[in-house]
């Protein structure tokens, strides 16, 4: 499974754009706690601007029940948000 997501990622938080096989953690709205993803697929051409991704949760299968099209998450390292994102599907 992974999902499709809509992200953005600021400038000013980060020196280089990230790539595929980034893997920050997400803290997703109404959960309130880390998750940690790795983007798959991340066609990013510059800050603050929307890239479609596609992302796979890193350690539990199960945090896909967690989530629904639509919910936002912010993109953390550490304690730093450094973008957010919004899920547009959920895929199989």
């Amino acid at each position: 499974m992974y999902l499709i997501a809509e992200v953005i990622f600021y400038a000013g938080q980060r020196k280089q754009l990230p790539a595929d096989g980034y893997r920050p953690d997400a803290v997703f709205s109404g959960l309130n706690e880390y998750r940690g993803i790795t983007f798959t697929e991340l066609p990013i051409e510059g800050f603050d601007a929307p890239t479609p991704a596609a992302i796979k949760f890193s350690f539990q299968d199960a945090h896909y029940q967690e989530v629904v099209p639509g919910q936002v998450f912010k993109i953390m390292e550490g304690l730093h948000q450094v973008g957010e994102g919004r899920i547009i599907s959920i895929e199989k």
